[in-house]
């Protein structure tokens, strides 16, 4: 996730910068050709190039409307799990007569999500479950499709197998109902990508819109249509790469929900509940981006 405050010209033209520059290169050819040639059938009405740029923005307005409204989501379902994390340690704790059981079911849960990050991620998650979960639960793990799943299936094994009394047991079920929810909601948007009609169609529509304005400005533009074209193209280049960005907010990206954050949050704070000294400090952007 990008952080507020690091726009600046240098990041901005990376962003749409290869594009940009075949925009610029097709800007400056039309304009060529039209002063050394001066071909009177290359007249192209500029009312036609307006109403095609104002149905293309309003296109891409929705798209990363959608889009947004994805990435959002995601970043509800994370919030979800910080607070139902903090709620399984401490009914852990307080509810269980069994330390060992209660600690047990806690370290699970921090294997659970960092297993859940890289199953989104699609990252094998075999180093990071390594020192969290027995040699044995690992490898069995290996056979199966969703390895959080499993880990989150044998949570709730343990805590069954502690005993609680009913209407405890009822409270944990609620829990880890909750966290299996938020875990199926980010698999959805995972699994899910926009339909056709939102992805690919967006990119022909601002691509030939792109390729149309230089020859509808240049008969009022001159010289300067470059620029003209080259700084409108931008803002619908952009606008297109923005919805790219945001629609699918679980690919390891600089502009994706920062799951390493989230996550070593959640270790931090379930350690933290434990009352174990662990040395783990918050994830620190780098380069204003957090991961």
């Amino acid at each position: 996730m990008i952080l507020p405050g690091r726009a600046h010209l240098g990041h901005i033209l990376h962003y749409v910068g290869k594009p940009l520059i075949w925009l610029l290169a097709w800007d400056i050819a039309v304009t060529a050709f039209w002063y050394l040639v001066d071909p009177v059938w290359l007249e192209f009405p500029a009312l036609p190039v307006t109403l095609l740029g104002s149905a293309v923005a309003v296109y891409l307005s929705f798209r990363n409307t959608t889009a947004y409204a994805r990435w959002w989501e995601a970043r509800t379902l994370w919030g979800a799990m910080v607070n139902t994390s903090r709620t399984l340690a401490r009914d852990a704790l307080t509810l269980l007569s069994d330390r060992d059981a209660a600690t047990a079911i806690i370290h699970r849960h921090i294997a659970y999500v960092h297993a859940l990050r890289l199953h989104l991620r699609r990252q094998a998650p075999w180093d990071e479950l390594a020192g969290r979960l027995s040699a044995d639960e690992v490898e069995r793990l290996r056979s199966v499709a969703n390895v959080p799943n499993a880990i989150h299936t044998r949570t709730a094994a343990t805590v069954s197998a502690a005993r609680p009394d009913p209407i405890l047991l009822a409270t944990f079920a609620r829990t880890m109902s909750d966290i299996s929810n938020a875990q199926g909601g980010m698999e959805r948007i995972k699994n899910t990508p926009l339909p056709q009609q939102y992805s690919a169609y967006p990119a022909i529509f601002t691509h030939g819109f792109c390729l149309l304005l230089p020859l509808g400005l240049v008969e009022t533009l001159g010289l300067y249509t470059p620029l003209g074209s080259t700084v409108a193209g931008f803002l619908f280049l952009a606008l297109l790469q923005i919805g790219n960005d945001m629609q699918n907010p679980f690919e390891n990206r600089e502009d994706d929900v920062p799951l390493t954050t989230l996550t070593r949050g959640i270790e931090i704070d379930l350690r933290d509940t434990l009352g174990e000294t662990h040395g783990l400090q918050p994830v620190q952007p780098v380069d204003g981006i957090l991961w």
